[in-house]
């Protein structure tokens, strides 16, 4: 049960940490960019003797098929950066957990896995899901925004768990799932730094994003580690750890949020996220019960 606490908790965290970065007005690109340095350096230091510097990977043949993730990974984060800001932490997070169905889809439609009508069910709530749960600011000005970037949200967090669907597939027998994030940690933290140093337009990075950044890799690190610590715990139980704790991390912070910051959500929103939890237990239902 710790396990699955520290994932809710830790996850969760990371909504507030970006609804902090807009309240102390800190950039949200540099910052992601020192978040991937920050969990590159902390997965090198756990791997310890087993580190990407005593063991190179460097003239590993699947090396740029995993580092590839590293531009889904910065990508997909930044959107949550930016969601979490305009559309509010209640609804990125629904948007989030939702993208499941993309995997999912994935592993049906390529991996020949079975599929079950409730499945399908969930799967079809959980695009429900993301449009009800869009910002209640955007409702009475019939603008569309908000729910744009909840959209590119899904759509982001499903290629991320797509991509590493797909790897781990391929080269889960060759290189361990720790040792796999942390080269697509380094991976989107060199691509950011090259963004950062001749593409990015914006304010200049200071010690606000190098700490926050610093925060948020560290907190981002920790909720990988209790997510691989709740895979390992509930071994032979995983969906139903997945779908508790996608549950934990909507309704916490979405309760965080409201409590907190302020936000607001529309009885449809309410709705939606009752809705989400149903979606969740309906994508896991063969093994929940």
């Amino acid at each position: 049960m710790m396990w699955l606490i520290f994932s809710v908790v830790s996850s969760s965290a990371l909504m507030v940490i970006f609804k902090l970065f807009g309240r102390f007005k800190v950039e949200i690109f540099p910052a992601i960019v020192f978040n991937y340095l920050t969990c590159f350096v902390l997965g090198n230091l756990f791997l310890g003797q087993d580190n990407l510097f005593s063991n190179p990977v460097w003239n590993q043949p699947w090396l740029p098929r995993i580092a590839v993730l590293g531009f889904f990974f910065i990508s997909a984060f930044y959107l949550m950066g930016l969601s979490t800001r305009n559309a509010g932490a209640g609804a990125t997070s629904v948007a989030a957990k939702m993208s499941v169905v993309l995997p999912a889809a994935y592993s049906i439609v390529f991996l020949k896995e079975p599929v079950y009508l409730w499945q399908l069910m969930g799967m079809a709530l959980s695009l429900v899901c993301v449009y009800l749960m869009r910002p209640i600011n955007n409702h009475s000005e019939g603008k569309n925004n908000g729910l744009w970037v909840l959209v590119l949200v899904f759509i982001g967090s499903g290629l991320v768990d797509t991509g590493l669907n797909m790897v781990k597939n391929h080269y889960g027998a060759v290189v361990n799932d720790y040792k796999l994030s942390t080269i697509v940690f380094g991976s989107a933290g060199i691509i950011g730094l090259i963004i950062l140093l001749f593409f990015y337009k914006g304010k200049k990075p200071g010690m606000r994003e190098l700490l926050g950044g610093m925060l948020l890799g560290t907190t981002n690190y920790l909720s990988l580690l209790a997510m691989f610590g709740g895979i390992g715990h509930y071994n032979g139980s995983t969906a139903w750890f997945f779908a508790v704790n996608n549950i934990g991390v909507v309704a916490l912070s979405t309760l965080v949020s409201v409590i907190f910051f302020k936000e607001k959500i529309s009885t449809l929103g309410y709705f939606g996220l009752g809705l989400s939890a149903v979606a969740i237990i309906l994508m896991n239902l063969n093994v929940v019960f």
